[in-house]
Formats: C-alpha cells, structure tokens, sequence
C-alpha cells in the first residue's frame, strides 16, 4: 500500500530498490516464494524494502545507510525459501554472501546488515523486538507498518491464510502485538502512528463484538 511518504521519496526509493544487490534477490523471491506465502510474498518484501528507504529518506540518513536497510529489508524474509523456523538467520547469511560477493561494503557493514536482520525476529514475550543497530529501528518499523496503515485488516487477513489459523485467533494475536509494539523510529511515529491507534480501536471492537476478554 501505497503512503504519501512513498510519493514523497519515490525517485530515493526507486534509485535504491534498483541496486543490483537488491534487485538480484527480489528477483529470486518473485521466481521462489510459492503461494502458499500468502503474506510473506515477494510483494511483502518489496513492500518493506520500499517503506524502510521512505522513512530512512524521511529521517535524513545518508545514501550509504539507505543501501544497507534497503539491503537487509530485502533480504529479511529471504529465508522463507529454504523454511519457516528461523528464517531470519538463513536470510542474514545470504545477505552476508550476497555483500561478499558484492565487493563494495566492508565487514562493518556487511555485519550490520546481518544483526539488522536478526533484530527483525520477533520476541514471545515483552517489548516486541529487540535493537541490537543503530539502523535496525527503520527496518523494524516497516517490517510492521501494515499495524500503522489503512490496509491492516486485509493483511491481517493475508496472515492468517498464511499460517492456517482463524482470523479470530489472528486478530486476538496482533492486538496482543499491538500492546507491546511501539514504534522505534522518528518517521515511523509521526508517519504510522495515528493510523495503528485507529485499527487498535477497531480490532477491540471487532473482538468484543465476538465475545473475546482481556481487552486493552
């Protein structure tokens, strides 16, 4: 879904999506990822790639930093192609062989790129995330946008087909994300944040309405 952020830095978004390191690899989740992924598709990944160079844009950071958290949105889902349980590793390391082979970035970055990546997994319990870069608050945040935009309840919807589960149980489940979510960067609390508050009023609505407790 497209955001006014997106039109604002589109010509940023498109220089750095076009990157042959990032474009390589959208190229192999397009062929690769199978339907069954209904919400982690390519289209996910692309979706996140484009929203973490906006709000990267959005905040001022510099051309070098936009290609790294544009590089490890587009590769945070990679590991989809091989399996589900921690994919987040499996799509760091070929993050880490994708820059190697590269040639342009050093171990400092190609380091980044990888714990970015790994910051991405979310946690069971407590604050959904946790920081380990000094980028990875970008990438987190548009990792999770769909909380802070209009589309939520379809790619809730998505998710859900995705995992097997009823939608009442995906909805219980991201209200339960929703509480322990916050948003980690500048761009993404002033660009995301109004829109989660609304669906957060809607998906209490919609659960109590079906009877479910321990709303909040």
């Amino acid at each position: 879904m497209q955001l006014p952020i997106h039109e604002k830095y589109k010509l940023q978004i498109e220089r750095v999506k076009g990157d042959p390191i990032i474009a390589s690899i959208s190229a192999v989740l397009e062929k690769n990822l199978g339907s069954e992924f209904s919400y982690h598709s390519a289209d996910h990944s692309d979706d996140v790639t484009g929203m973490a160079i906006a709000l990267g844009s959005f905040d001022g950071l510099s051309e070098h930093k936009l290609l790294l958290l544009g590089i490890a949105a587009a590769y945070h889902d990679a590991g989809f192609i091989e399996q589900r349980t921690d994919h987040e590793v499996i799509g760091a390391g070929l993050s880490t062989t994708a820059m190697k082979a590269d040639g342009r970035f050093s171990s400092d970055d190609i380091n980044l790129v990888y714990r970015m990546i790994l910051d991405t997994k979310l946690n069971p319990t407590g604050p959904s995330h946790s920081i380990t870069t000094s980028l990875s608050p970008w990438l987190l945040d548009s990792d999770l946008a769909n909380l802070g935009r209009a589309d939520f309840l379809e790619q809730t919807e998505l998710l859900a087909t995705e995992l097997q589960i009823p939608i009442e149980s995906m909805l219980e489940e991201s209200l339960a994300l929703m509480n322990r979510h916050h948003w980690q960067s500048p761009s993404g609390n002033q660009n995301l944040n109004e829109q989660k508050k609304k669906n957060k009023e809607v998906l209490i609505r919609m659960l109590a309405r079906s009877g479910k407790a321990k709303l909040s």
